[in-house]
């Protein structure tokens, strides 16, 4: 069966497109680029796929090797108790990872939970702000 064409899924259609899976792996991108998330079963992720899901802060407080930074930045240290960031899963960027039984993956937008902005160390965050930003004077990018 070939899968939809991402751009297509909304959160109605996904009861359907996850209908033969039982968990789906959510992940966002940390300032180094590594790929860190989490395995959820398929009833949670429906029931966050809209407003999103808390998610520690700590993923933009680890380096390569999953040790804290020594310098701590603001939006991710112990003071602040590597508070929950807002995750809201980016229905767009749907695959299946064929190499982990075709388990359903979906890339995560990390927000400020108070403000609902892009957190300034999350690099999609980053991107699709400057992109915006490329928007507004009529400009646009291209990649790959």
């Amino acid at each position: 069966m070939a899968s939809p064409d991402p751009k297509s899924i909304t959160v109605d259609s996904l009861p359907q497109l996850l209908q033969n899976d039982n968990m789906v792996k959510l992940a966002g991108v940390d300032v180094d680029g590594i790929l860190r998330g989490k395995l959820v079963s398929k009833k949670k992720f429906l029931s966050v796929a809209e407003a999103g899901f808390g998610f520690c802060s700590v993923i933009f407080g680890w380096d390569m090797h999953d040790r804290t930074y020594i310098r701590e930045l603001k939006i991710s240290n112990a003071e602040n108790g590597y508070h929950d960031l807002l995750a809201i899963p980016d229905l767009s960027t749907f695959r299946r990872i064929p190499w982990e039984d075709d388990v359903p993956l979906f890339l995560v937008d990390f927000l400020d939970p108070e403000t609902k902005k892009p957190i300034c160390a999350c690099p999609r965050g980053l991107v699709k702000t400057q992109l915006e930003k490329l928007k507004e004077h009529g400009y646009g990018a291209m990649a790959g």
